[in-house]
């Protein structure tokens, strides 16, 4: 079975990239980012038959999803990195055929690839969805010379998972055991049966 180890300990910019990577590409970030540019078009085109409080506004909302969302983002990165200590304590993870392995000091916790809802890959990072708002960042940097081999691990292990729901399997086993049962006791009723005879 193949293992993939690797410590991550994220930094600012990476946990920037995310929260702009997924805030940006949800539909409401993008309404958001369309909203703010054709503010700042109508704006420009409009700006001498406007008044000032509608040029104001314009700018304002403009500005808003383009420059000072970016800035929030940016501050509650480091916000998060100072004061978060899951964050700033290095990750151990190891990526095998079971699941993902994380560790952190003496806490560990194993995640099965069924979890896995969704696996988004940058040109710098890989980012494992285990919600909507739940992921694992795997930076490129931090991950070395197996990069390419754990993206085709995860690749392989999602395939595998994409349509595996462990409630089947628990009522498959229940099934299995129900269908094993009643042979055994036909069985032991026809040999009864047959003494009797």
């Amino acid at each position: 079975m193949k293992e993939i180890q690797f410590d991550v300990d994220l930094t600012v910019s990476e946990l920037y990239a995310f929260s702009i990577r997924h805030t940006y590409c949800s539909i409401s970030g993008v309404v958001g980012l369309l909203i703010s540019i054709g503010s700042l078009v109508i704006c420009a085109l409009r700006y001498k038959g406007l008044d000032r409080t509608t040029v104001l506004a314009l700018i304002i909302i403009g500005l808003l999803f383009t420059v000072v969302q970016p800035v929030m983002l940016y501050s509650k990165a480091h916000t998060q990195r100072r004061r978060n200590k899951d964050i700033n304590a290095l990750l151990h993870y190891c990526l095998s055929e079971e699941g993902i392995h994380v560790s952190q000091g003496e806490q560990e916790v194993m995640v099965p690839w069924y979890e896995v809802r969704k696996m988004v890959q940058t040109g710098k990072a890989v980012y494992l969805y285990m919600s909507p708002v739940r992921a694992f960042i795997f930076p490129q940097s931090q991950c070395g010379d197996q990069f390419a081999e754990m993206v085709d691990l995860i690749r392989a292990m999602l395939e595998r998972y994409k349509d595996y729901d462990p409630a089947e399997e628990v009522s498959g086993e229940t099934e299995e055991h129900d269908v094993t049962d009643a042979p055994v006791s036909c069985q032991q009723c026809k040999g009864d049966a047959g003494h009797e005879e």
